[in-house]
């Protein structure tokens, strides 16, 4: 690369806000965080300003190795201001440093990620920018992600603009740019937002707070200083174009009188607590026909409500989609970092000292959700709060508690339409004073550009999503759907509420499995000793009344 220029000419030239993104890293090298971007990985090295070595995405690079050992990279171009907007010509450049990156040896056939690192502008106006990202993750090929993106309904007009100007950057670099390109290096890509230029920024408490855990807790006063010098030593690094490893960043700081704390080895746990989310939140269905459903509306109130306060409360009548949109935010962050997501079903019972027992974890919730959030996971996901017993409550509660006093993060629960006014919310009112309660977003039942959406990509289900379906009422939940679209494609056409809910009769809502017999005995329990037949011979019945307790319903 003989056009590299000299990382003392080209590098941070004092920028704070690029040694702040550095020295995170170098933290979390110290105190054996999960690196941002990387979730599940140990770091083995983190270098600065090595355009010359062969890493376009120059600013900050991370070598790390997962719980297998294989070898991990993630280049990062810190840019404190980029818009993304077609004319940014500070996005234009970095997507050339990204066509660059993809030309490299080795690229496609090892683990190799790229970081954009930009300072906090709102949810809601990076928020389709990830989004974009994650579906480019989330779906398995070019072909699906474009008719996606493209799809009346489907993606909003900032998501196209984000894709169409990164594609068309990519051919003013010179570079392949058919969609197959496209797709795999936005599935490469990241968009690390740190809010160290705002006023309290939260990214500095809490870079601060696992200062804090690093220093001998003798010198708990230094945590501050500890943060400083490695903000300095960052910048220092990066003029020479230099690295950093664990073993060498704990000699630099003790030559400057830092006295660090013994290793918490809680690796294990934090791996433990990512199984188990990832669980919960495979218990969550989000397609339906085959069809993963955008809701990209509901998604942009989400982004919405997350800039006006830290407790969201997701809320809709059963089987509208909650799950689903709180699965899309989870699945997100997960790209970045380890999440936790509760569940009634799949939750530790008898509270945080119970949770900490199972995980083996070394240290307090506070400091497990601080961790989490300073790599990036800032969000507790809770899904179907109202569903929760006595005993996993407890557990909800201190770690919503918790997370109410960690720097930036958030809490975003799911629950039925009426909670909190049929019945008071069970968490307590002043955690969530504390956090502060943005306005409800409420799922309703598929609007028109949703049935729309589902129409384009499932055929199968146009009759079923017809506005002069006699059943539209029925068909229009995506539950009631999702069960309808599960039909054996030689099955008769339900085309009345009524023949639906004798089907569902029948079937005890669900298959000849052996949950059958257990499913039926709850639907004739709740019929009550009234009911001599099935549903549809009383001229009210609803297919949609009296789900199972509890049951797992796709998005």
């Amino acid at each position: 690369m003989s056009n590299a220029t000299s990382p003392a000419s080209s590098g941070p030239a004092g920028s704070h806000f690029e040694g702040q993104v550095g020295a995170s890293y170098l933290l979390a090298m110290l105190v054996a965080a999960e690196p941002q971007g990387l979730p599940g990985a140990v770091i083995n090295r983190v270098e600065f300003q090595r355009a010359a070595e062969g890493y376009p995405l120059d600013d900050v690079i991370v070598h790390a190795h997962d719980a297998s050992g294989n070898a991990a990279t993630l280049q990062i171009q810190v840019k404190r201001d980029m818009t993304f907007a077609p004319k940014d010509e500070v996005f234009q450049k970095v997507v050339g440093q990204i066509a660059k990156a993809s030309g490299t040896a080795n690229f496609w056939n090892s683990s190799q990620e790229l970081g954009i690192a930009i300072s906090r502008s709102s949810r809601k106006v990076d928020g389709p920018y990830q989004d974009v990202l994650t579906w480019a993750r989330q779906l398995g090929d070019a072909k699906t992600f474009f008719e996606r993106i493209e799809r009346p309904g489907s993606a909003n007009p900032d998501m196209r603009e984000f894709v169409k100007t990164f594609k068309s950057h990519l051919d003013a670099a010179g570079v392949t740019n058919d969609d197959e390109m496209v797709w795999k290096l936005l599935r490469r890509l990241q968009i690390f937002v740190f809010d160290f230029t705002a006023v309290g920024s939260a990214s500095e408490e809490l870079a601060r707070e696992r200062a804090a855990r690093a220093v001998h807790p003798a010198d708990g006063l230094r945590a501050t200083g500890l943060w400083k010098g490695l903000t300095e030593l960052a910048i220092d690094i990066a003029k020479s174009g230099g690295d950093r490893t664990r073993d060498r960043l704990i000699a630099d700081l003790t030559e400057r009188s830092f006295r660090l704390a013994g290793d918490r080895q809680n690796l294990a746990a934090r791996r433990a607590l990512a199984e188990a989310s990832r669980n919960t939140l495979a218990d969550i269905g989000d397609r339906v026909g085959g069809v993963m459903l955008t809701r990209h509306e509901r998604v942009t109130a989400v982004h919405s409500a997350l800039d006006g306060g830290r407790y969201v409360e997701i809320r809709g009548n059963a089987g509208v989609g909650k799950s689903g949109v709180l699965k899309h935010f989870a699945q997100q962050i997960s790209e970045e970092s380890i999440v936790v997501a509760l569940s009634p079903t799949r939750t530790v019972a008898k509270g945080w000292l119970a949770l900490k027992a199972v995980l083996g974890f070394d240290g307090t919730a506070h400091d497990l959700l601080s961790d989490l959030a300073g790599s990036g996971s800032a969000i507790l996901f809770v899904d179907g709060l109202d569903f929760f017993h006595a005993e996993e409550r407890l557990t909800v509660i201190d770690l919503v508690r918790e997370a109410a006093t960690v720097p930036g993060m958030s809490v975003v629960v799911t629950a039925r339409r009426d909670f909190g006014t049929t019945e008071p919310n069970w968490l307590p009112a002043e955690v969530l004073d504390k956090l502060g309660r943005a306005y409800p977003v409420v799922i309703e039942e598929l609007n028109h550009n949703e049935t729309a959406e589902l129409r384009s990509a499932a055929p199968q289900l146009s009759a079923l999503l017809s506005d002069s379906h006699p059943a539209k009422e029925v068909a229009h939940n995506l539950f009631r759907l999702s069960r309808l679209a599960t039909r054996p494609s030689g099955a008769p056409t339900l085309r009345t509420e009524a023949e639906m809910a004798e089907e569902w009769w029948q079937s005890a809502d669900g298959t000849k499995d052996a949950g059958h017999r257990d499913r039926a005995r709850v639907m004739k329990a709740l019929a009550g000793p009234g009911a001599s037949g099935p549903p549809h011979r009383h001229r009210n019945a609803r297919a949609g009344c009296g789900r199972p307790h509890r049951e797992r319903k796709p998005a």
